[in-house]
């Protein structure tokens, strides 16, 4: 029996090349003794993955060069999770599909979860009968990017959920350059992103569900027995962080703001302090409205995201556009064809701090930093 692998958007290849061991076919669900022919792509070209990733020569030569018994390997440059054509005839059809950790290289939560409507759409069209879609996801990421919701808009049931312990010689790259983010620096404690693995299948297959019962995916703090900045709050007595910046937000945001207990006690009725500038927007206090005031009102009084204006312009002459697949509404005609091509990721950044050096994907994000650049 041969069974149809493919996985998409593998930055260096690190994770195809983890499946040339038969051990860590048992996420995907597939018995050691069945014979897999391996269709392993990247989003970019060759040229692309040789400049941003060390060891994708490595790891593509490792693929190419396998002569292992029931493993067969085709590597391929330039597809689209979102549009898979080329293997849409029936012959080339597959029996697992796995995209891990997909990111278009911005952070935008309505951007990902068309990016999810648009990769599960594509999938099912290249999916044989029984067949099964593989995704992963960081942290929080699920919840935020409603995975279980654009799933079952398209008639996929969820058959696996559980946190992820990720194969030995898998690497979480980025996708515009080489570093990992495998652990993130929040507030200035460093932290291991949690990843869940999901498994969805057609329902009309009649693949039995799982029940998926949200649980919140909290970074957990490395242990590094050099830390010495500790908070000696009695609320939290015992926290640390890495570095003194990382101390000195915990206790501006935490205990001198007290922004989380506010929050959790906080009602539309409480909050008092409202932006003329945004139609009324409610803020916790008067610190909180004036950070909001400089970050978007400060120094430069156009700030808005890019496509603002046209988008508002757009939609006083123009009924909105829904997509059918994503079910996101859109100002016009233009708009809607336009937003398949936001569903790739992002190249490379296009807005540059003259002062310090900093990049940005958009100008807005430029202008918000210039408002409290250290460099100013």
């Amino acid at each position: 029996m041969m069974m149809r692998v493919l996985t998409l958007g593998d930055g260096d290849l690190s994770y195809s090349r983890c499946l040339l061991d038969k051990e860590n076919w048992k996420d995907l669900g597939i018995d050691r003794d069945i014979q897999v022919q391996l269709t392993a792509t990247t989003f970019d070209s060759l040229e692309s993955l040789v400049e941003k990733y060390a060891m994708v020569n490595n790891n593509i030569d490792a693929l190419q060069a396998t002569n292992l018994e029931g493993i067969h390997v085709t590597v391929l440059h330039g597809i689209d999770a979102t549009n898979l054509q080329q293997f849409e005839q029936e012959e080339m059809h597959f029996d697992r599909i796995v995209f891990n950790h997909p990111h278009t290289g911005v952070e935008d939560v309505h951007r990902h979860r068309r990016l999810l409507s648009h990769f599960f759409y594509a999938a099912l069209q290249v999916l044989k009968p029984q067949g099964k879609i593989y995704i992963t996801l960081a942290r929080d990421q699920p919840k935020r990017w409603e995975i279980l919701k654009r799933a079952v808009a398209l008639d996929l049931v969820c058959c696996k959920h559980e946190l992820w312990t990720e194969p030995n010689g898998y690497q979480r790259k980025r996708h515009q350059n080489d570093k990992s983010f495998h652990r993130v620096l929040l507030h200035g404690e460093k932290l291991e992103q949690q990843s869940t693995i999901f498994a969805f299948g057609r329902k009309s297959d009649g693949i039995e569900s799982v029940q998926v019962i949200e649980q919140p995916s909290v970074p957990t703090a490395v242990k590094d027995n050099s830390t010495a900045f500790a908070c000696t709050d009695p609320n939290c007595i015992g926290k640390q962080f890495t570095t003194a910046q990382g101390l000195k937000t915990h206790m501006r945001m935490v205990h001198e703001l007290d922004i989380k207990k506010r929050k959790r006690g906080a009602t539309s009725e409480t909050l008092d302090y409202r932006c003329t500038q945004c139609n009324g927007r409610a803020f916790q206090d008067k610190e909180a409205l004036h950070q909001h005031q400089i970050s978007k009102h400060g120094k430069d009084s156009q700030i808005s995201p890019d496509w603002y204006a046209a988008t508002n312009q757009e939609c006083t002459k123009v009924a909105p556009e829904q997509c059918k697949v994503c079910m996101e509404l859109f100002p016009s005609a233009q708009a809607l064809k336009d937003h398949i091509a936001t569903l790739q990721p992002i190249a490379s950044v296009k807005w540059t701090c003259t002062i310090c050096g900093k990049a940005f994907e958009e100008q807005r994000a430029l202008r918000q930093h210039q408002n409290f650049c250290q460099a100013n």
